[in-house]
């Protein structure tokens, strides 16, 4: 089972580094980020893991490219690849892997899409799912924010209502939007 998602330049973007080997304390840090959500994945589905690893990757600008905050030059790095996998038995189990680029002509050439996620499930019912996102790169700065934040403000309701004490995703309810059903109910009520 693997998950990675692309996240393309956009207004605000920082200029690139000369090339280097990829220093693997980014790779570590994102492995404690998602390293708790791999093992709540794998610990619901019955698959605790053994392990999670960490590494990251770096391709180059092929040529001369314009971002918002300036030029990159060809040769410098223009990418970013980190893959954090669950192990268990010895063998990746749940993988996510995320992908900063600023330009789709890369060296060495990576499979990007312009914007969004891509989920791939192998198994019994093998599953490939893209979710791009409709929004210009010029917007995304502005935009993308939300793609994080809508579902933590939607689950505040189920957050507190519980008692006291840590709840994982797992303890909790479906979190779905309201999205004007609680004032379609309040008018219900007078």
């Amino acid at each position: 089972m693997s998950d990675w998602s692309t996240t393309a330049c956009s207004a605000g973007s920082s200029s690139a580094n000369s090339w280097g080997p990829f220093e693997q304390f980014r790779a570590d840090y994102l492995r404690a980020s998602f390293g708790p959500s791999l093992r709540l994945v794998a610990d619901a589905i019955g698959l605790p893991l053994d392990s999670v690893e960490a590494s990251g990757e770096l391709a180059m600008a092929s040529h001369d490219t314009m971002i918002a905050a300036g030029t990159i030059d060809a040769g410098n790095v223009a990418a970013q690849r980190i893959t954090i996998s669950g192990i268990r038995a010895d063998r990746p189990l749940i993988r996510f892997r995320d992908t900063w680029f600023c330009t789709t002509d890369l060296d060495p050439a990576w499979e990007v899409r312009e914007t969004g996620w891509h989920v791939s499930l192998d198994g019994d019912a093998p599953l490939e799912v893209t979710l791009r996102m409709a929004v210009p790169l010029d917007r995304m700065a502005a935009v993308s924010p939300a793609y994080t934040a809508n579902r933590a403000v939607n689950a505040v309701p189920y957050v507190c209502a519980p008692a006291p004490g840590i709840q994982s995703t797992m303890d909790l309810p479906q979190i779905v939007a309201l999205l004007g059903r609680e004032a379609d109910s309040s008018k219900q009520r007078a």
